[in-house]
Formats: structure tokens, sequence, C-alpha cells
């Protein structure tokens, strides 16, 4: 009689038990449906949301790639990915067609609130990313740094931009995962007008989604916009001291960050995972620079080591490290959102000054 009283209770104990976890998950599950889940395409974007929506009540802002510490051109949407997607009422992406699976989720999901927060942006001419990795064909071809010079009109009339536009499957597995290249240089970000513009693209959406805390998001917006203009004016003091200097860069997002600084990047080479430097393209570029006389080359930190074993010795030259904002940089200042990308986009002006003997 005993064991079964025992036994009972065990049981009483264990269904009461998944109960409490029951209501507790259906508790989670109803605080999310009341709130506001905004999602965000990578870490710039995120950055951003993390500003703007600072102090709203009931929003969450997820980075939805927050693992990807690079670049998403080749990003695969995941199961877990595909789940967040569902619990979200915004949607923020970068644009540029920098995301190559958003064809996926819009048409999973066509009542989501996508915002393409580069939207009336004069993108620069991207290079290209190729991804065969059976030969040594050219990875890159150079690319075009006049800031003046609108490429999106020319890509988008063969690029289908429409995220209703179904595909087959055959195409999206190819439009993922085979060679392709970027006609649009796409890393908005580095330009500090692009980053502005993709502020009040990001403060609308917030405006929009959440109309009663109108007045948090215009008021935590206007202070990332003065930020980002006391950091424009700091690149532009400095153009005075290095405006003419020509360059070699490593990422298409170093194009954007010189061109504020009036250097020009003369080749452009988008270095990724995927990327070998062939012994033709090498050659190239330093031909390129012996005739230039660049001696300074620009590139992320993980690949600054073996560009500079190819480079240094042959031209006397230097790889500098700069942060291409694209994952977390490692910088422990206490800083987010906003003023976090400000105190990167610092350190990187002052490594290009420090390069080029300009304090």
């Amino acid at each position: 009689m005993a064991k079964r009283k025992a036994l009972f209770m065990i049981c009483l104990l264990t269904v009461a038990f998944g109960l409490t976890a029951l209501v507790a998950v259906l508790a989670e599950k109803k605080e999310k449906t009341d709130g506001l889940l905004c999602v965000n395409s990578f870490y710039p974007v995120q950055l951003l949301a993390e500003s703007v929506a600072e102090g709203a009540e009931g929003v969450t802002v997820r980075n939805l790639t927050e693992n990807h510490s690079g670049c998403i051109h080749d990003y695969t949407l995941t199961t877990q990915d595909m789940r967040l997607l569902s619990e979200a009422e915004l949607f923020l992406i970068n644009g540029g067609e920098m995301e190559l699976f958003l064809e996926k989720a819009a048409a999973e999901y066509e009542d989501l609130e996508i915002v393409d927060t580069s939207e009336g942006y004069g993108f620069l001419e991207g290079v290209e990313h190729n991804h065969d990795h059976g030969n040594e064909a050219e990875h890159a071809s150079e690319s075009c740094t006049d800031p003046a010079h609108d490429h999106a009109a020319e890509v988008h009339e063969d690029a289908c931009t429409d995220p209703a536009h179904h595909h087959d499957e055959d195409e999206r597995d190819a439009d993922a995962h085979a060679d392709h290249s970027h006609a649009i240089n796409a890393h908005i970000w580095m330009d500090i007008d692009g980053y502005l513009l993709q502020l009040s693209r990001v403060e609308e959406a917030f405006v929009k989604a959440d109309p009663a805390q109108e007045d948090l998001y215009r008021k935590n917006a206007e202070a990332c916009r003065a930020e980002l203009e006391n950091m424009k004016a700091e690149y532009e003091q400095a153009r005075e001291a290095l405006e003419g200097k020509e360059t070699v860069v490593f990422h298409e997002g170093f194009v954007y960050l010189l061109n504020m600084l009036g250097i020009e990047s003369v080749h452009c080479l988008a270095m990724d995972s995927d990327t070998q430097l062939a012994a033709g393209e090498a050659a190239e570029i330093m031909e390129e620079c012996k005739l230039h006389g660049i001696t300074t080359l620009f590139a992320e930190e993980a690949y600054a080591g073996s560009l500079n074993d190819t480079f240094g010795k042959e031209l006397s030259a230097e790889v500098v490290v700069l942060d291409p904002i694209t994952g977390y940089s490692g910088i422990n200042t206490g800083k987010t959102g906003v003023s976090l990308y400000c105190e990167i986009m610092r350190e990187n002006l002052e490594c290009i000054g420090q390069a080029y003997g300009v304090r």
C-alpha cells in the first residue's frame, strides 16, 4: 500500500511539473505574440535596430544571422531561422541583393513586413564572387569606385528583386550556391551617408509597425543621427590630408570607406572563406601596385597575414587591418548599437591615418 501511495505521489508531481512547464511555455508564447518581434538580416542592420528600439516596451530585436561573422551573400536559412521569421512582424534587411535567401522567406511568410533599408541608394559597382573551387579562374574584377555612378538601375534591369516572384527550386539553388557574381557593391553601411539612409528606413519601419511609441523611436533615431553626423565630420576633416592617395583593398566595403577619405581603390578583390588567390590575380595586383606606387593595402584581419606573405616582401608593402563591421569585432567599450558602430569606424579612421603617416 505504501509503495502504491508513493508511486501515485510521484505520478502526481510529474503531472504537476509538466503542467507548470506547459503554462510557462504558453505564457512565453503569449508574451511574444503580444509584443513586436523585429528580426534583422545581419549585424549592421541589427546595430541600427537596437538603437532605434532602445527602451521600447514589448519590442524584441533579433539578429537572424547572429552566428555568421561575415557578409551573407551565400547564407542559407536554417530551420531555426524559419521558425524565428514565422514569429516576426518586421524583417529589416540590408538590400542591394545582399540577402539571396530573401525569396524563400518572402514565399513562406506573405504577411511578414520586409523592409529594404537601402532602398533608393546609389550603389557602386561590385566585384565578381566566383565560388568555383575546381579552377583558378579570376575571382574578381576591378570595381568601379566612382560614387557618382549609380549602378543600381543598370543591375535591376536583369536582376529580379520582387520577393513575391517564385522561381523554381533548381533556379533558387543555383542562385544561392552556384558560381555567381554580384554586380553591385551592397556594403552600404561602410558609407556613413548610406548608413544615415538606413537609419531613416529603420526609424520609419518601427514607427509604422508600432505607432504608439513613435516619439521614442524618433528621439532615439535623432540621437543616432547626431552621432553619425559627428563621425562623418571626422572623416571629412581627415580627407583633407588623405585625398588623392591610391590603394588596393581586399573587401568591397572598404571601397566605400576609403571613398569618404578621397582614397581611390584601384583594385578590389572580395576575399572570403571560399576565395582562392590565383597566381594570375596576385601578379595583376602586384603590377598595379608597382604602376601606381602603392605600398599600403587594406584587408580584414582574417586574411591580413596571408596577404602580407604574398605582397609584403615583393612590394615592400604593408597590409593594414580594417574592420568591415559584419560581426562582433571584440571591441570591449561597453557601447552598443550605433555608438559601437561609430567606435569601430573611428578605429578604422585611426588605422588609415597611421598607415599614411597622418595623425
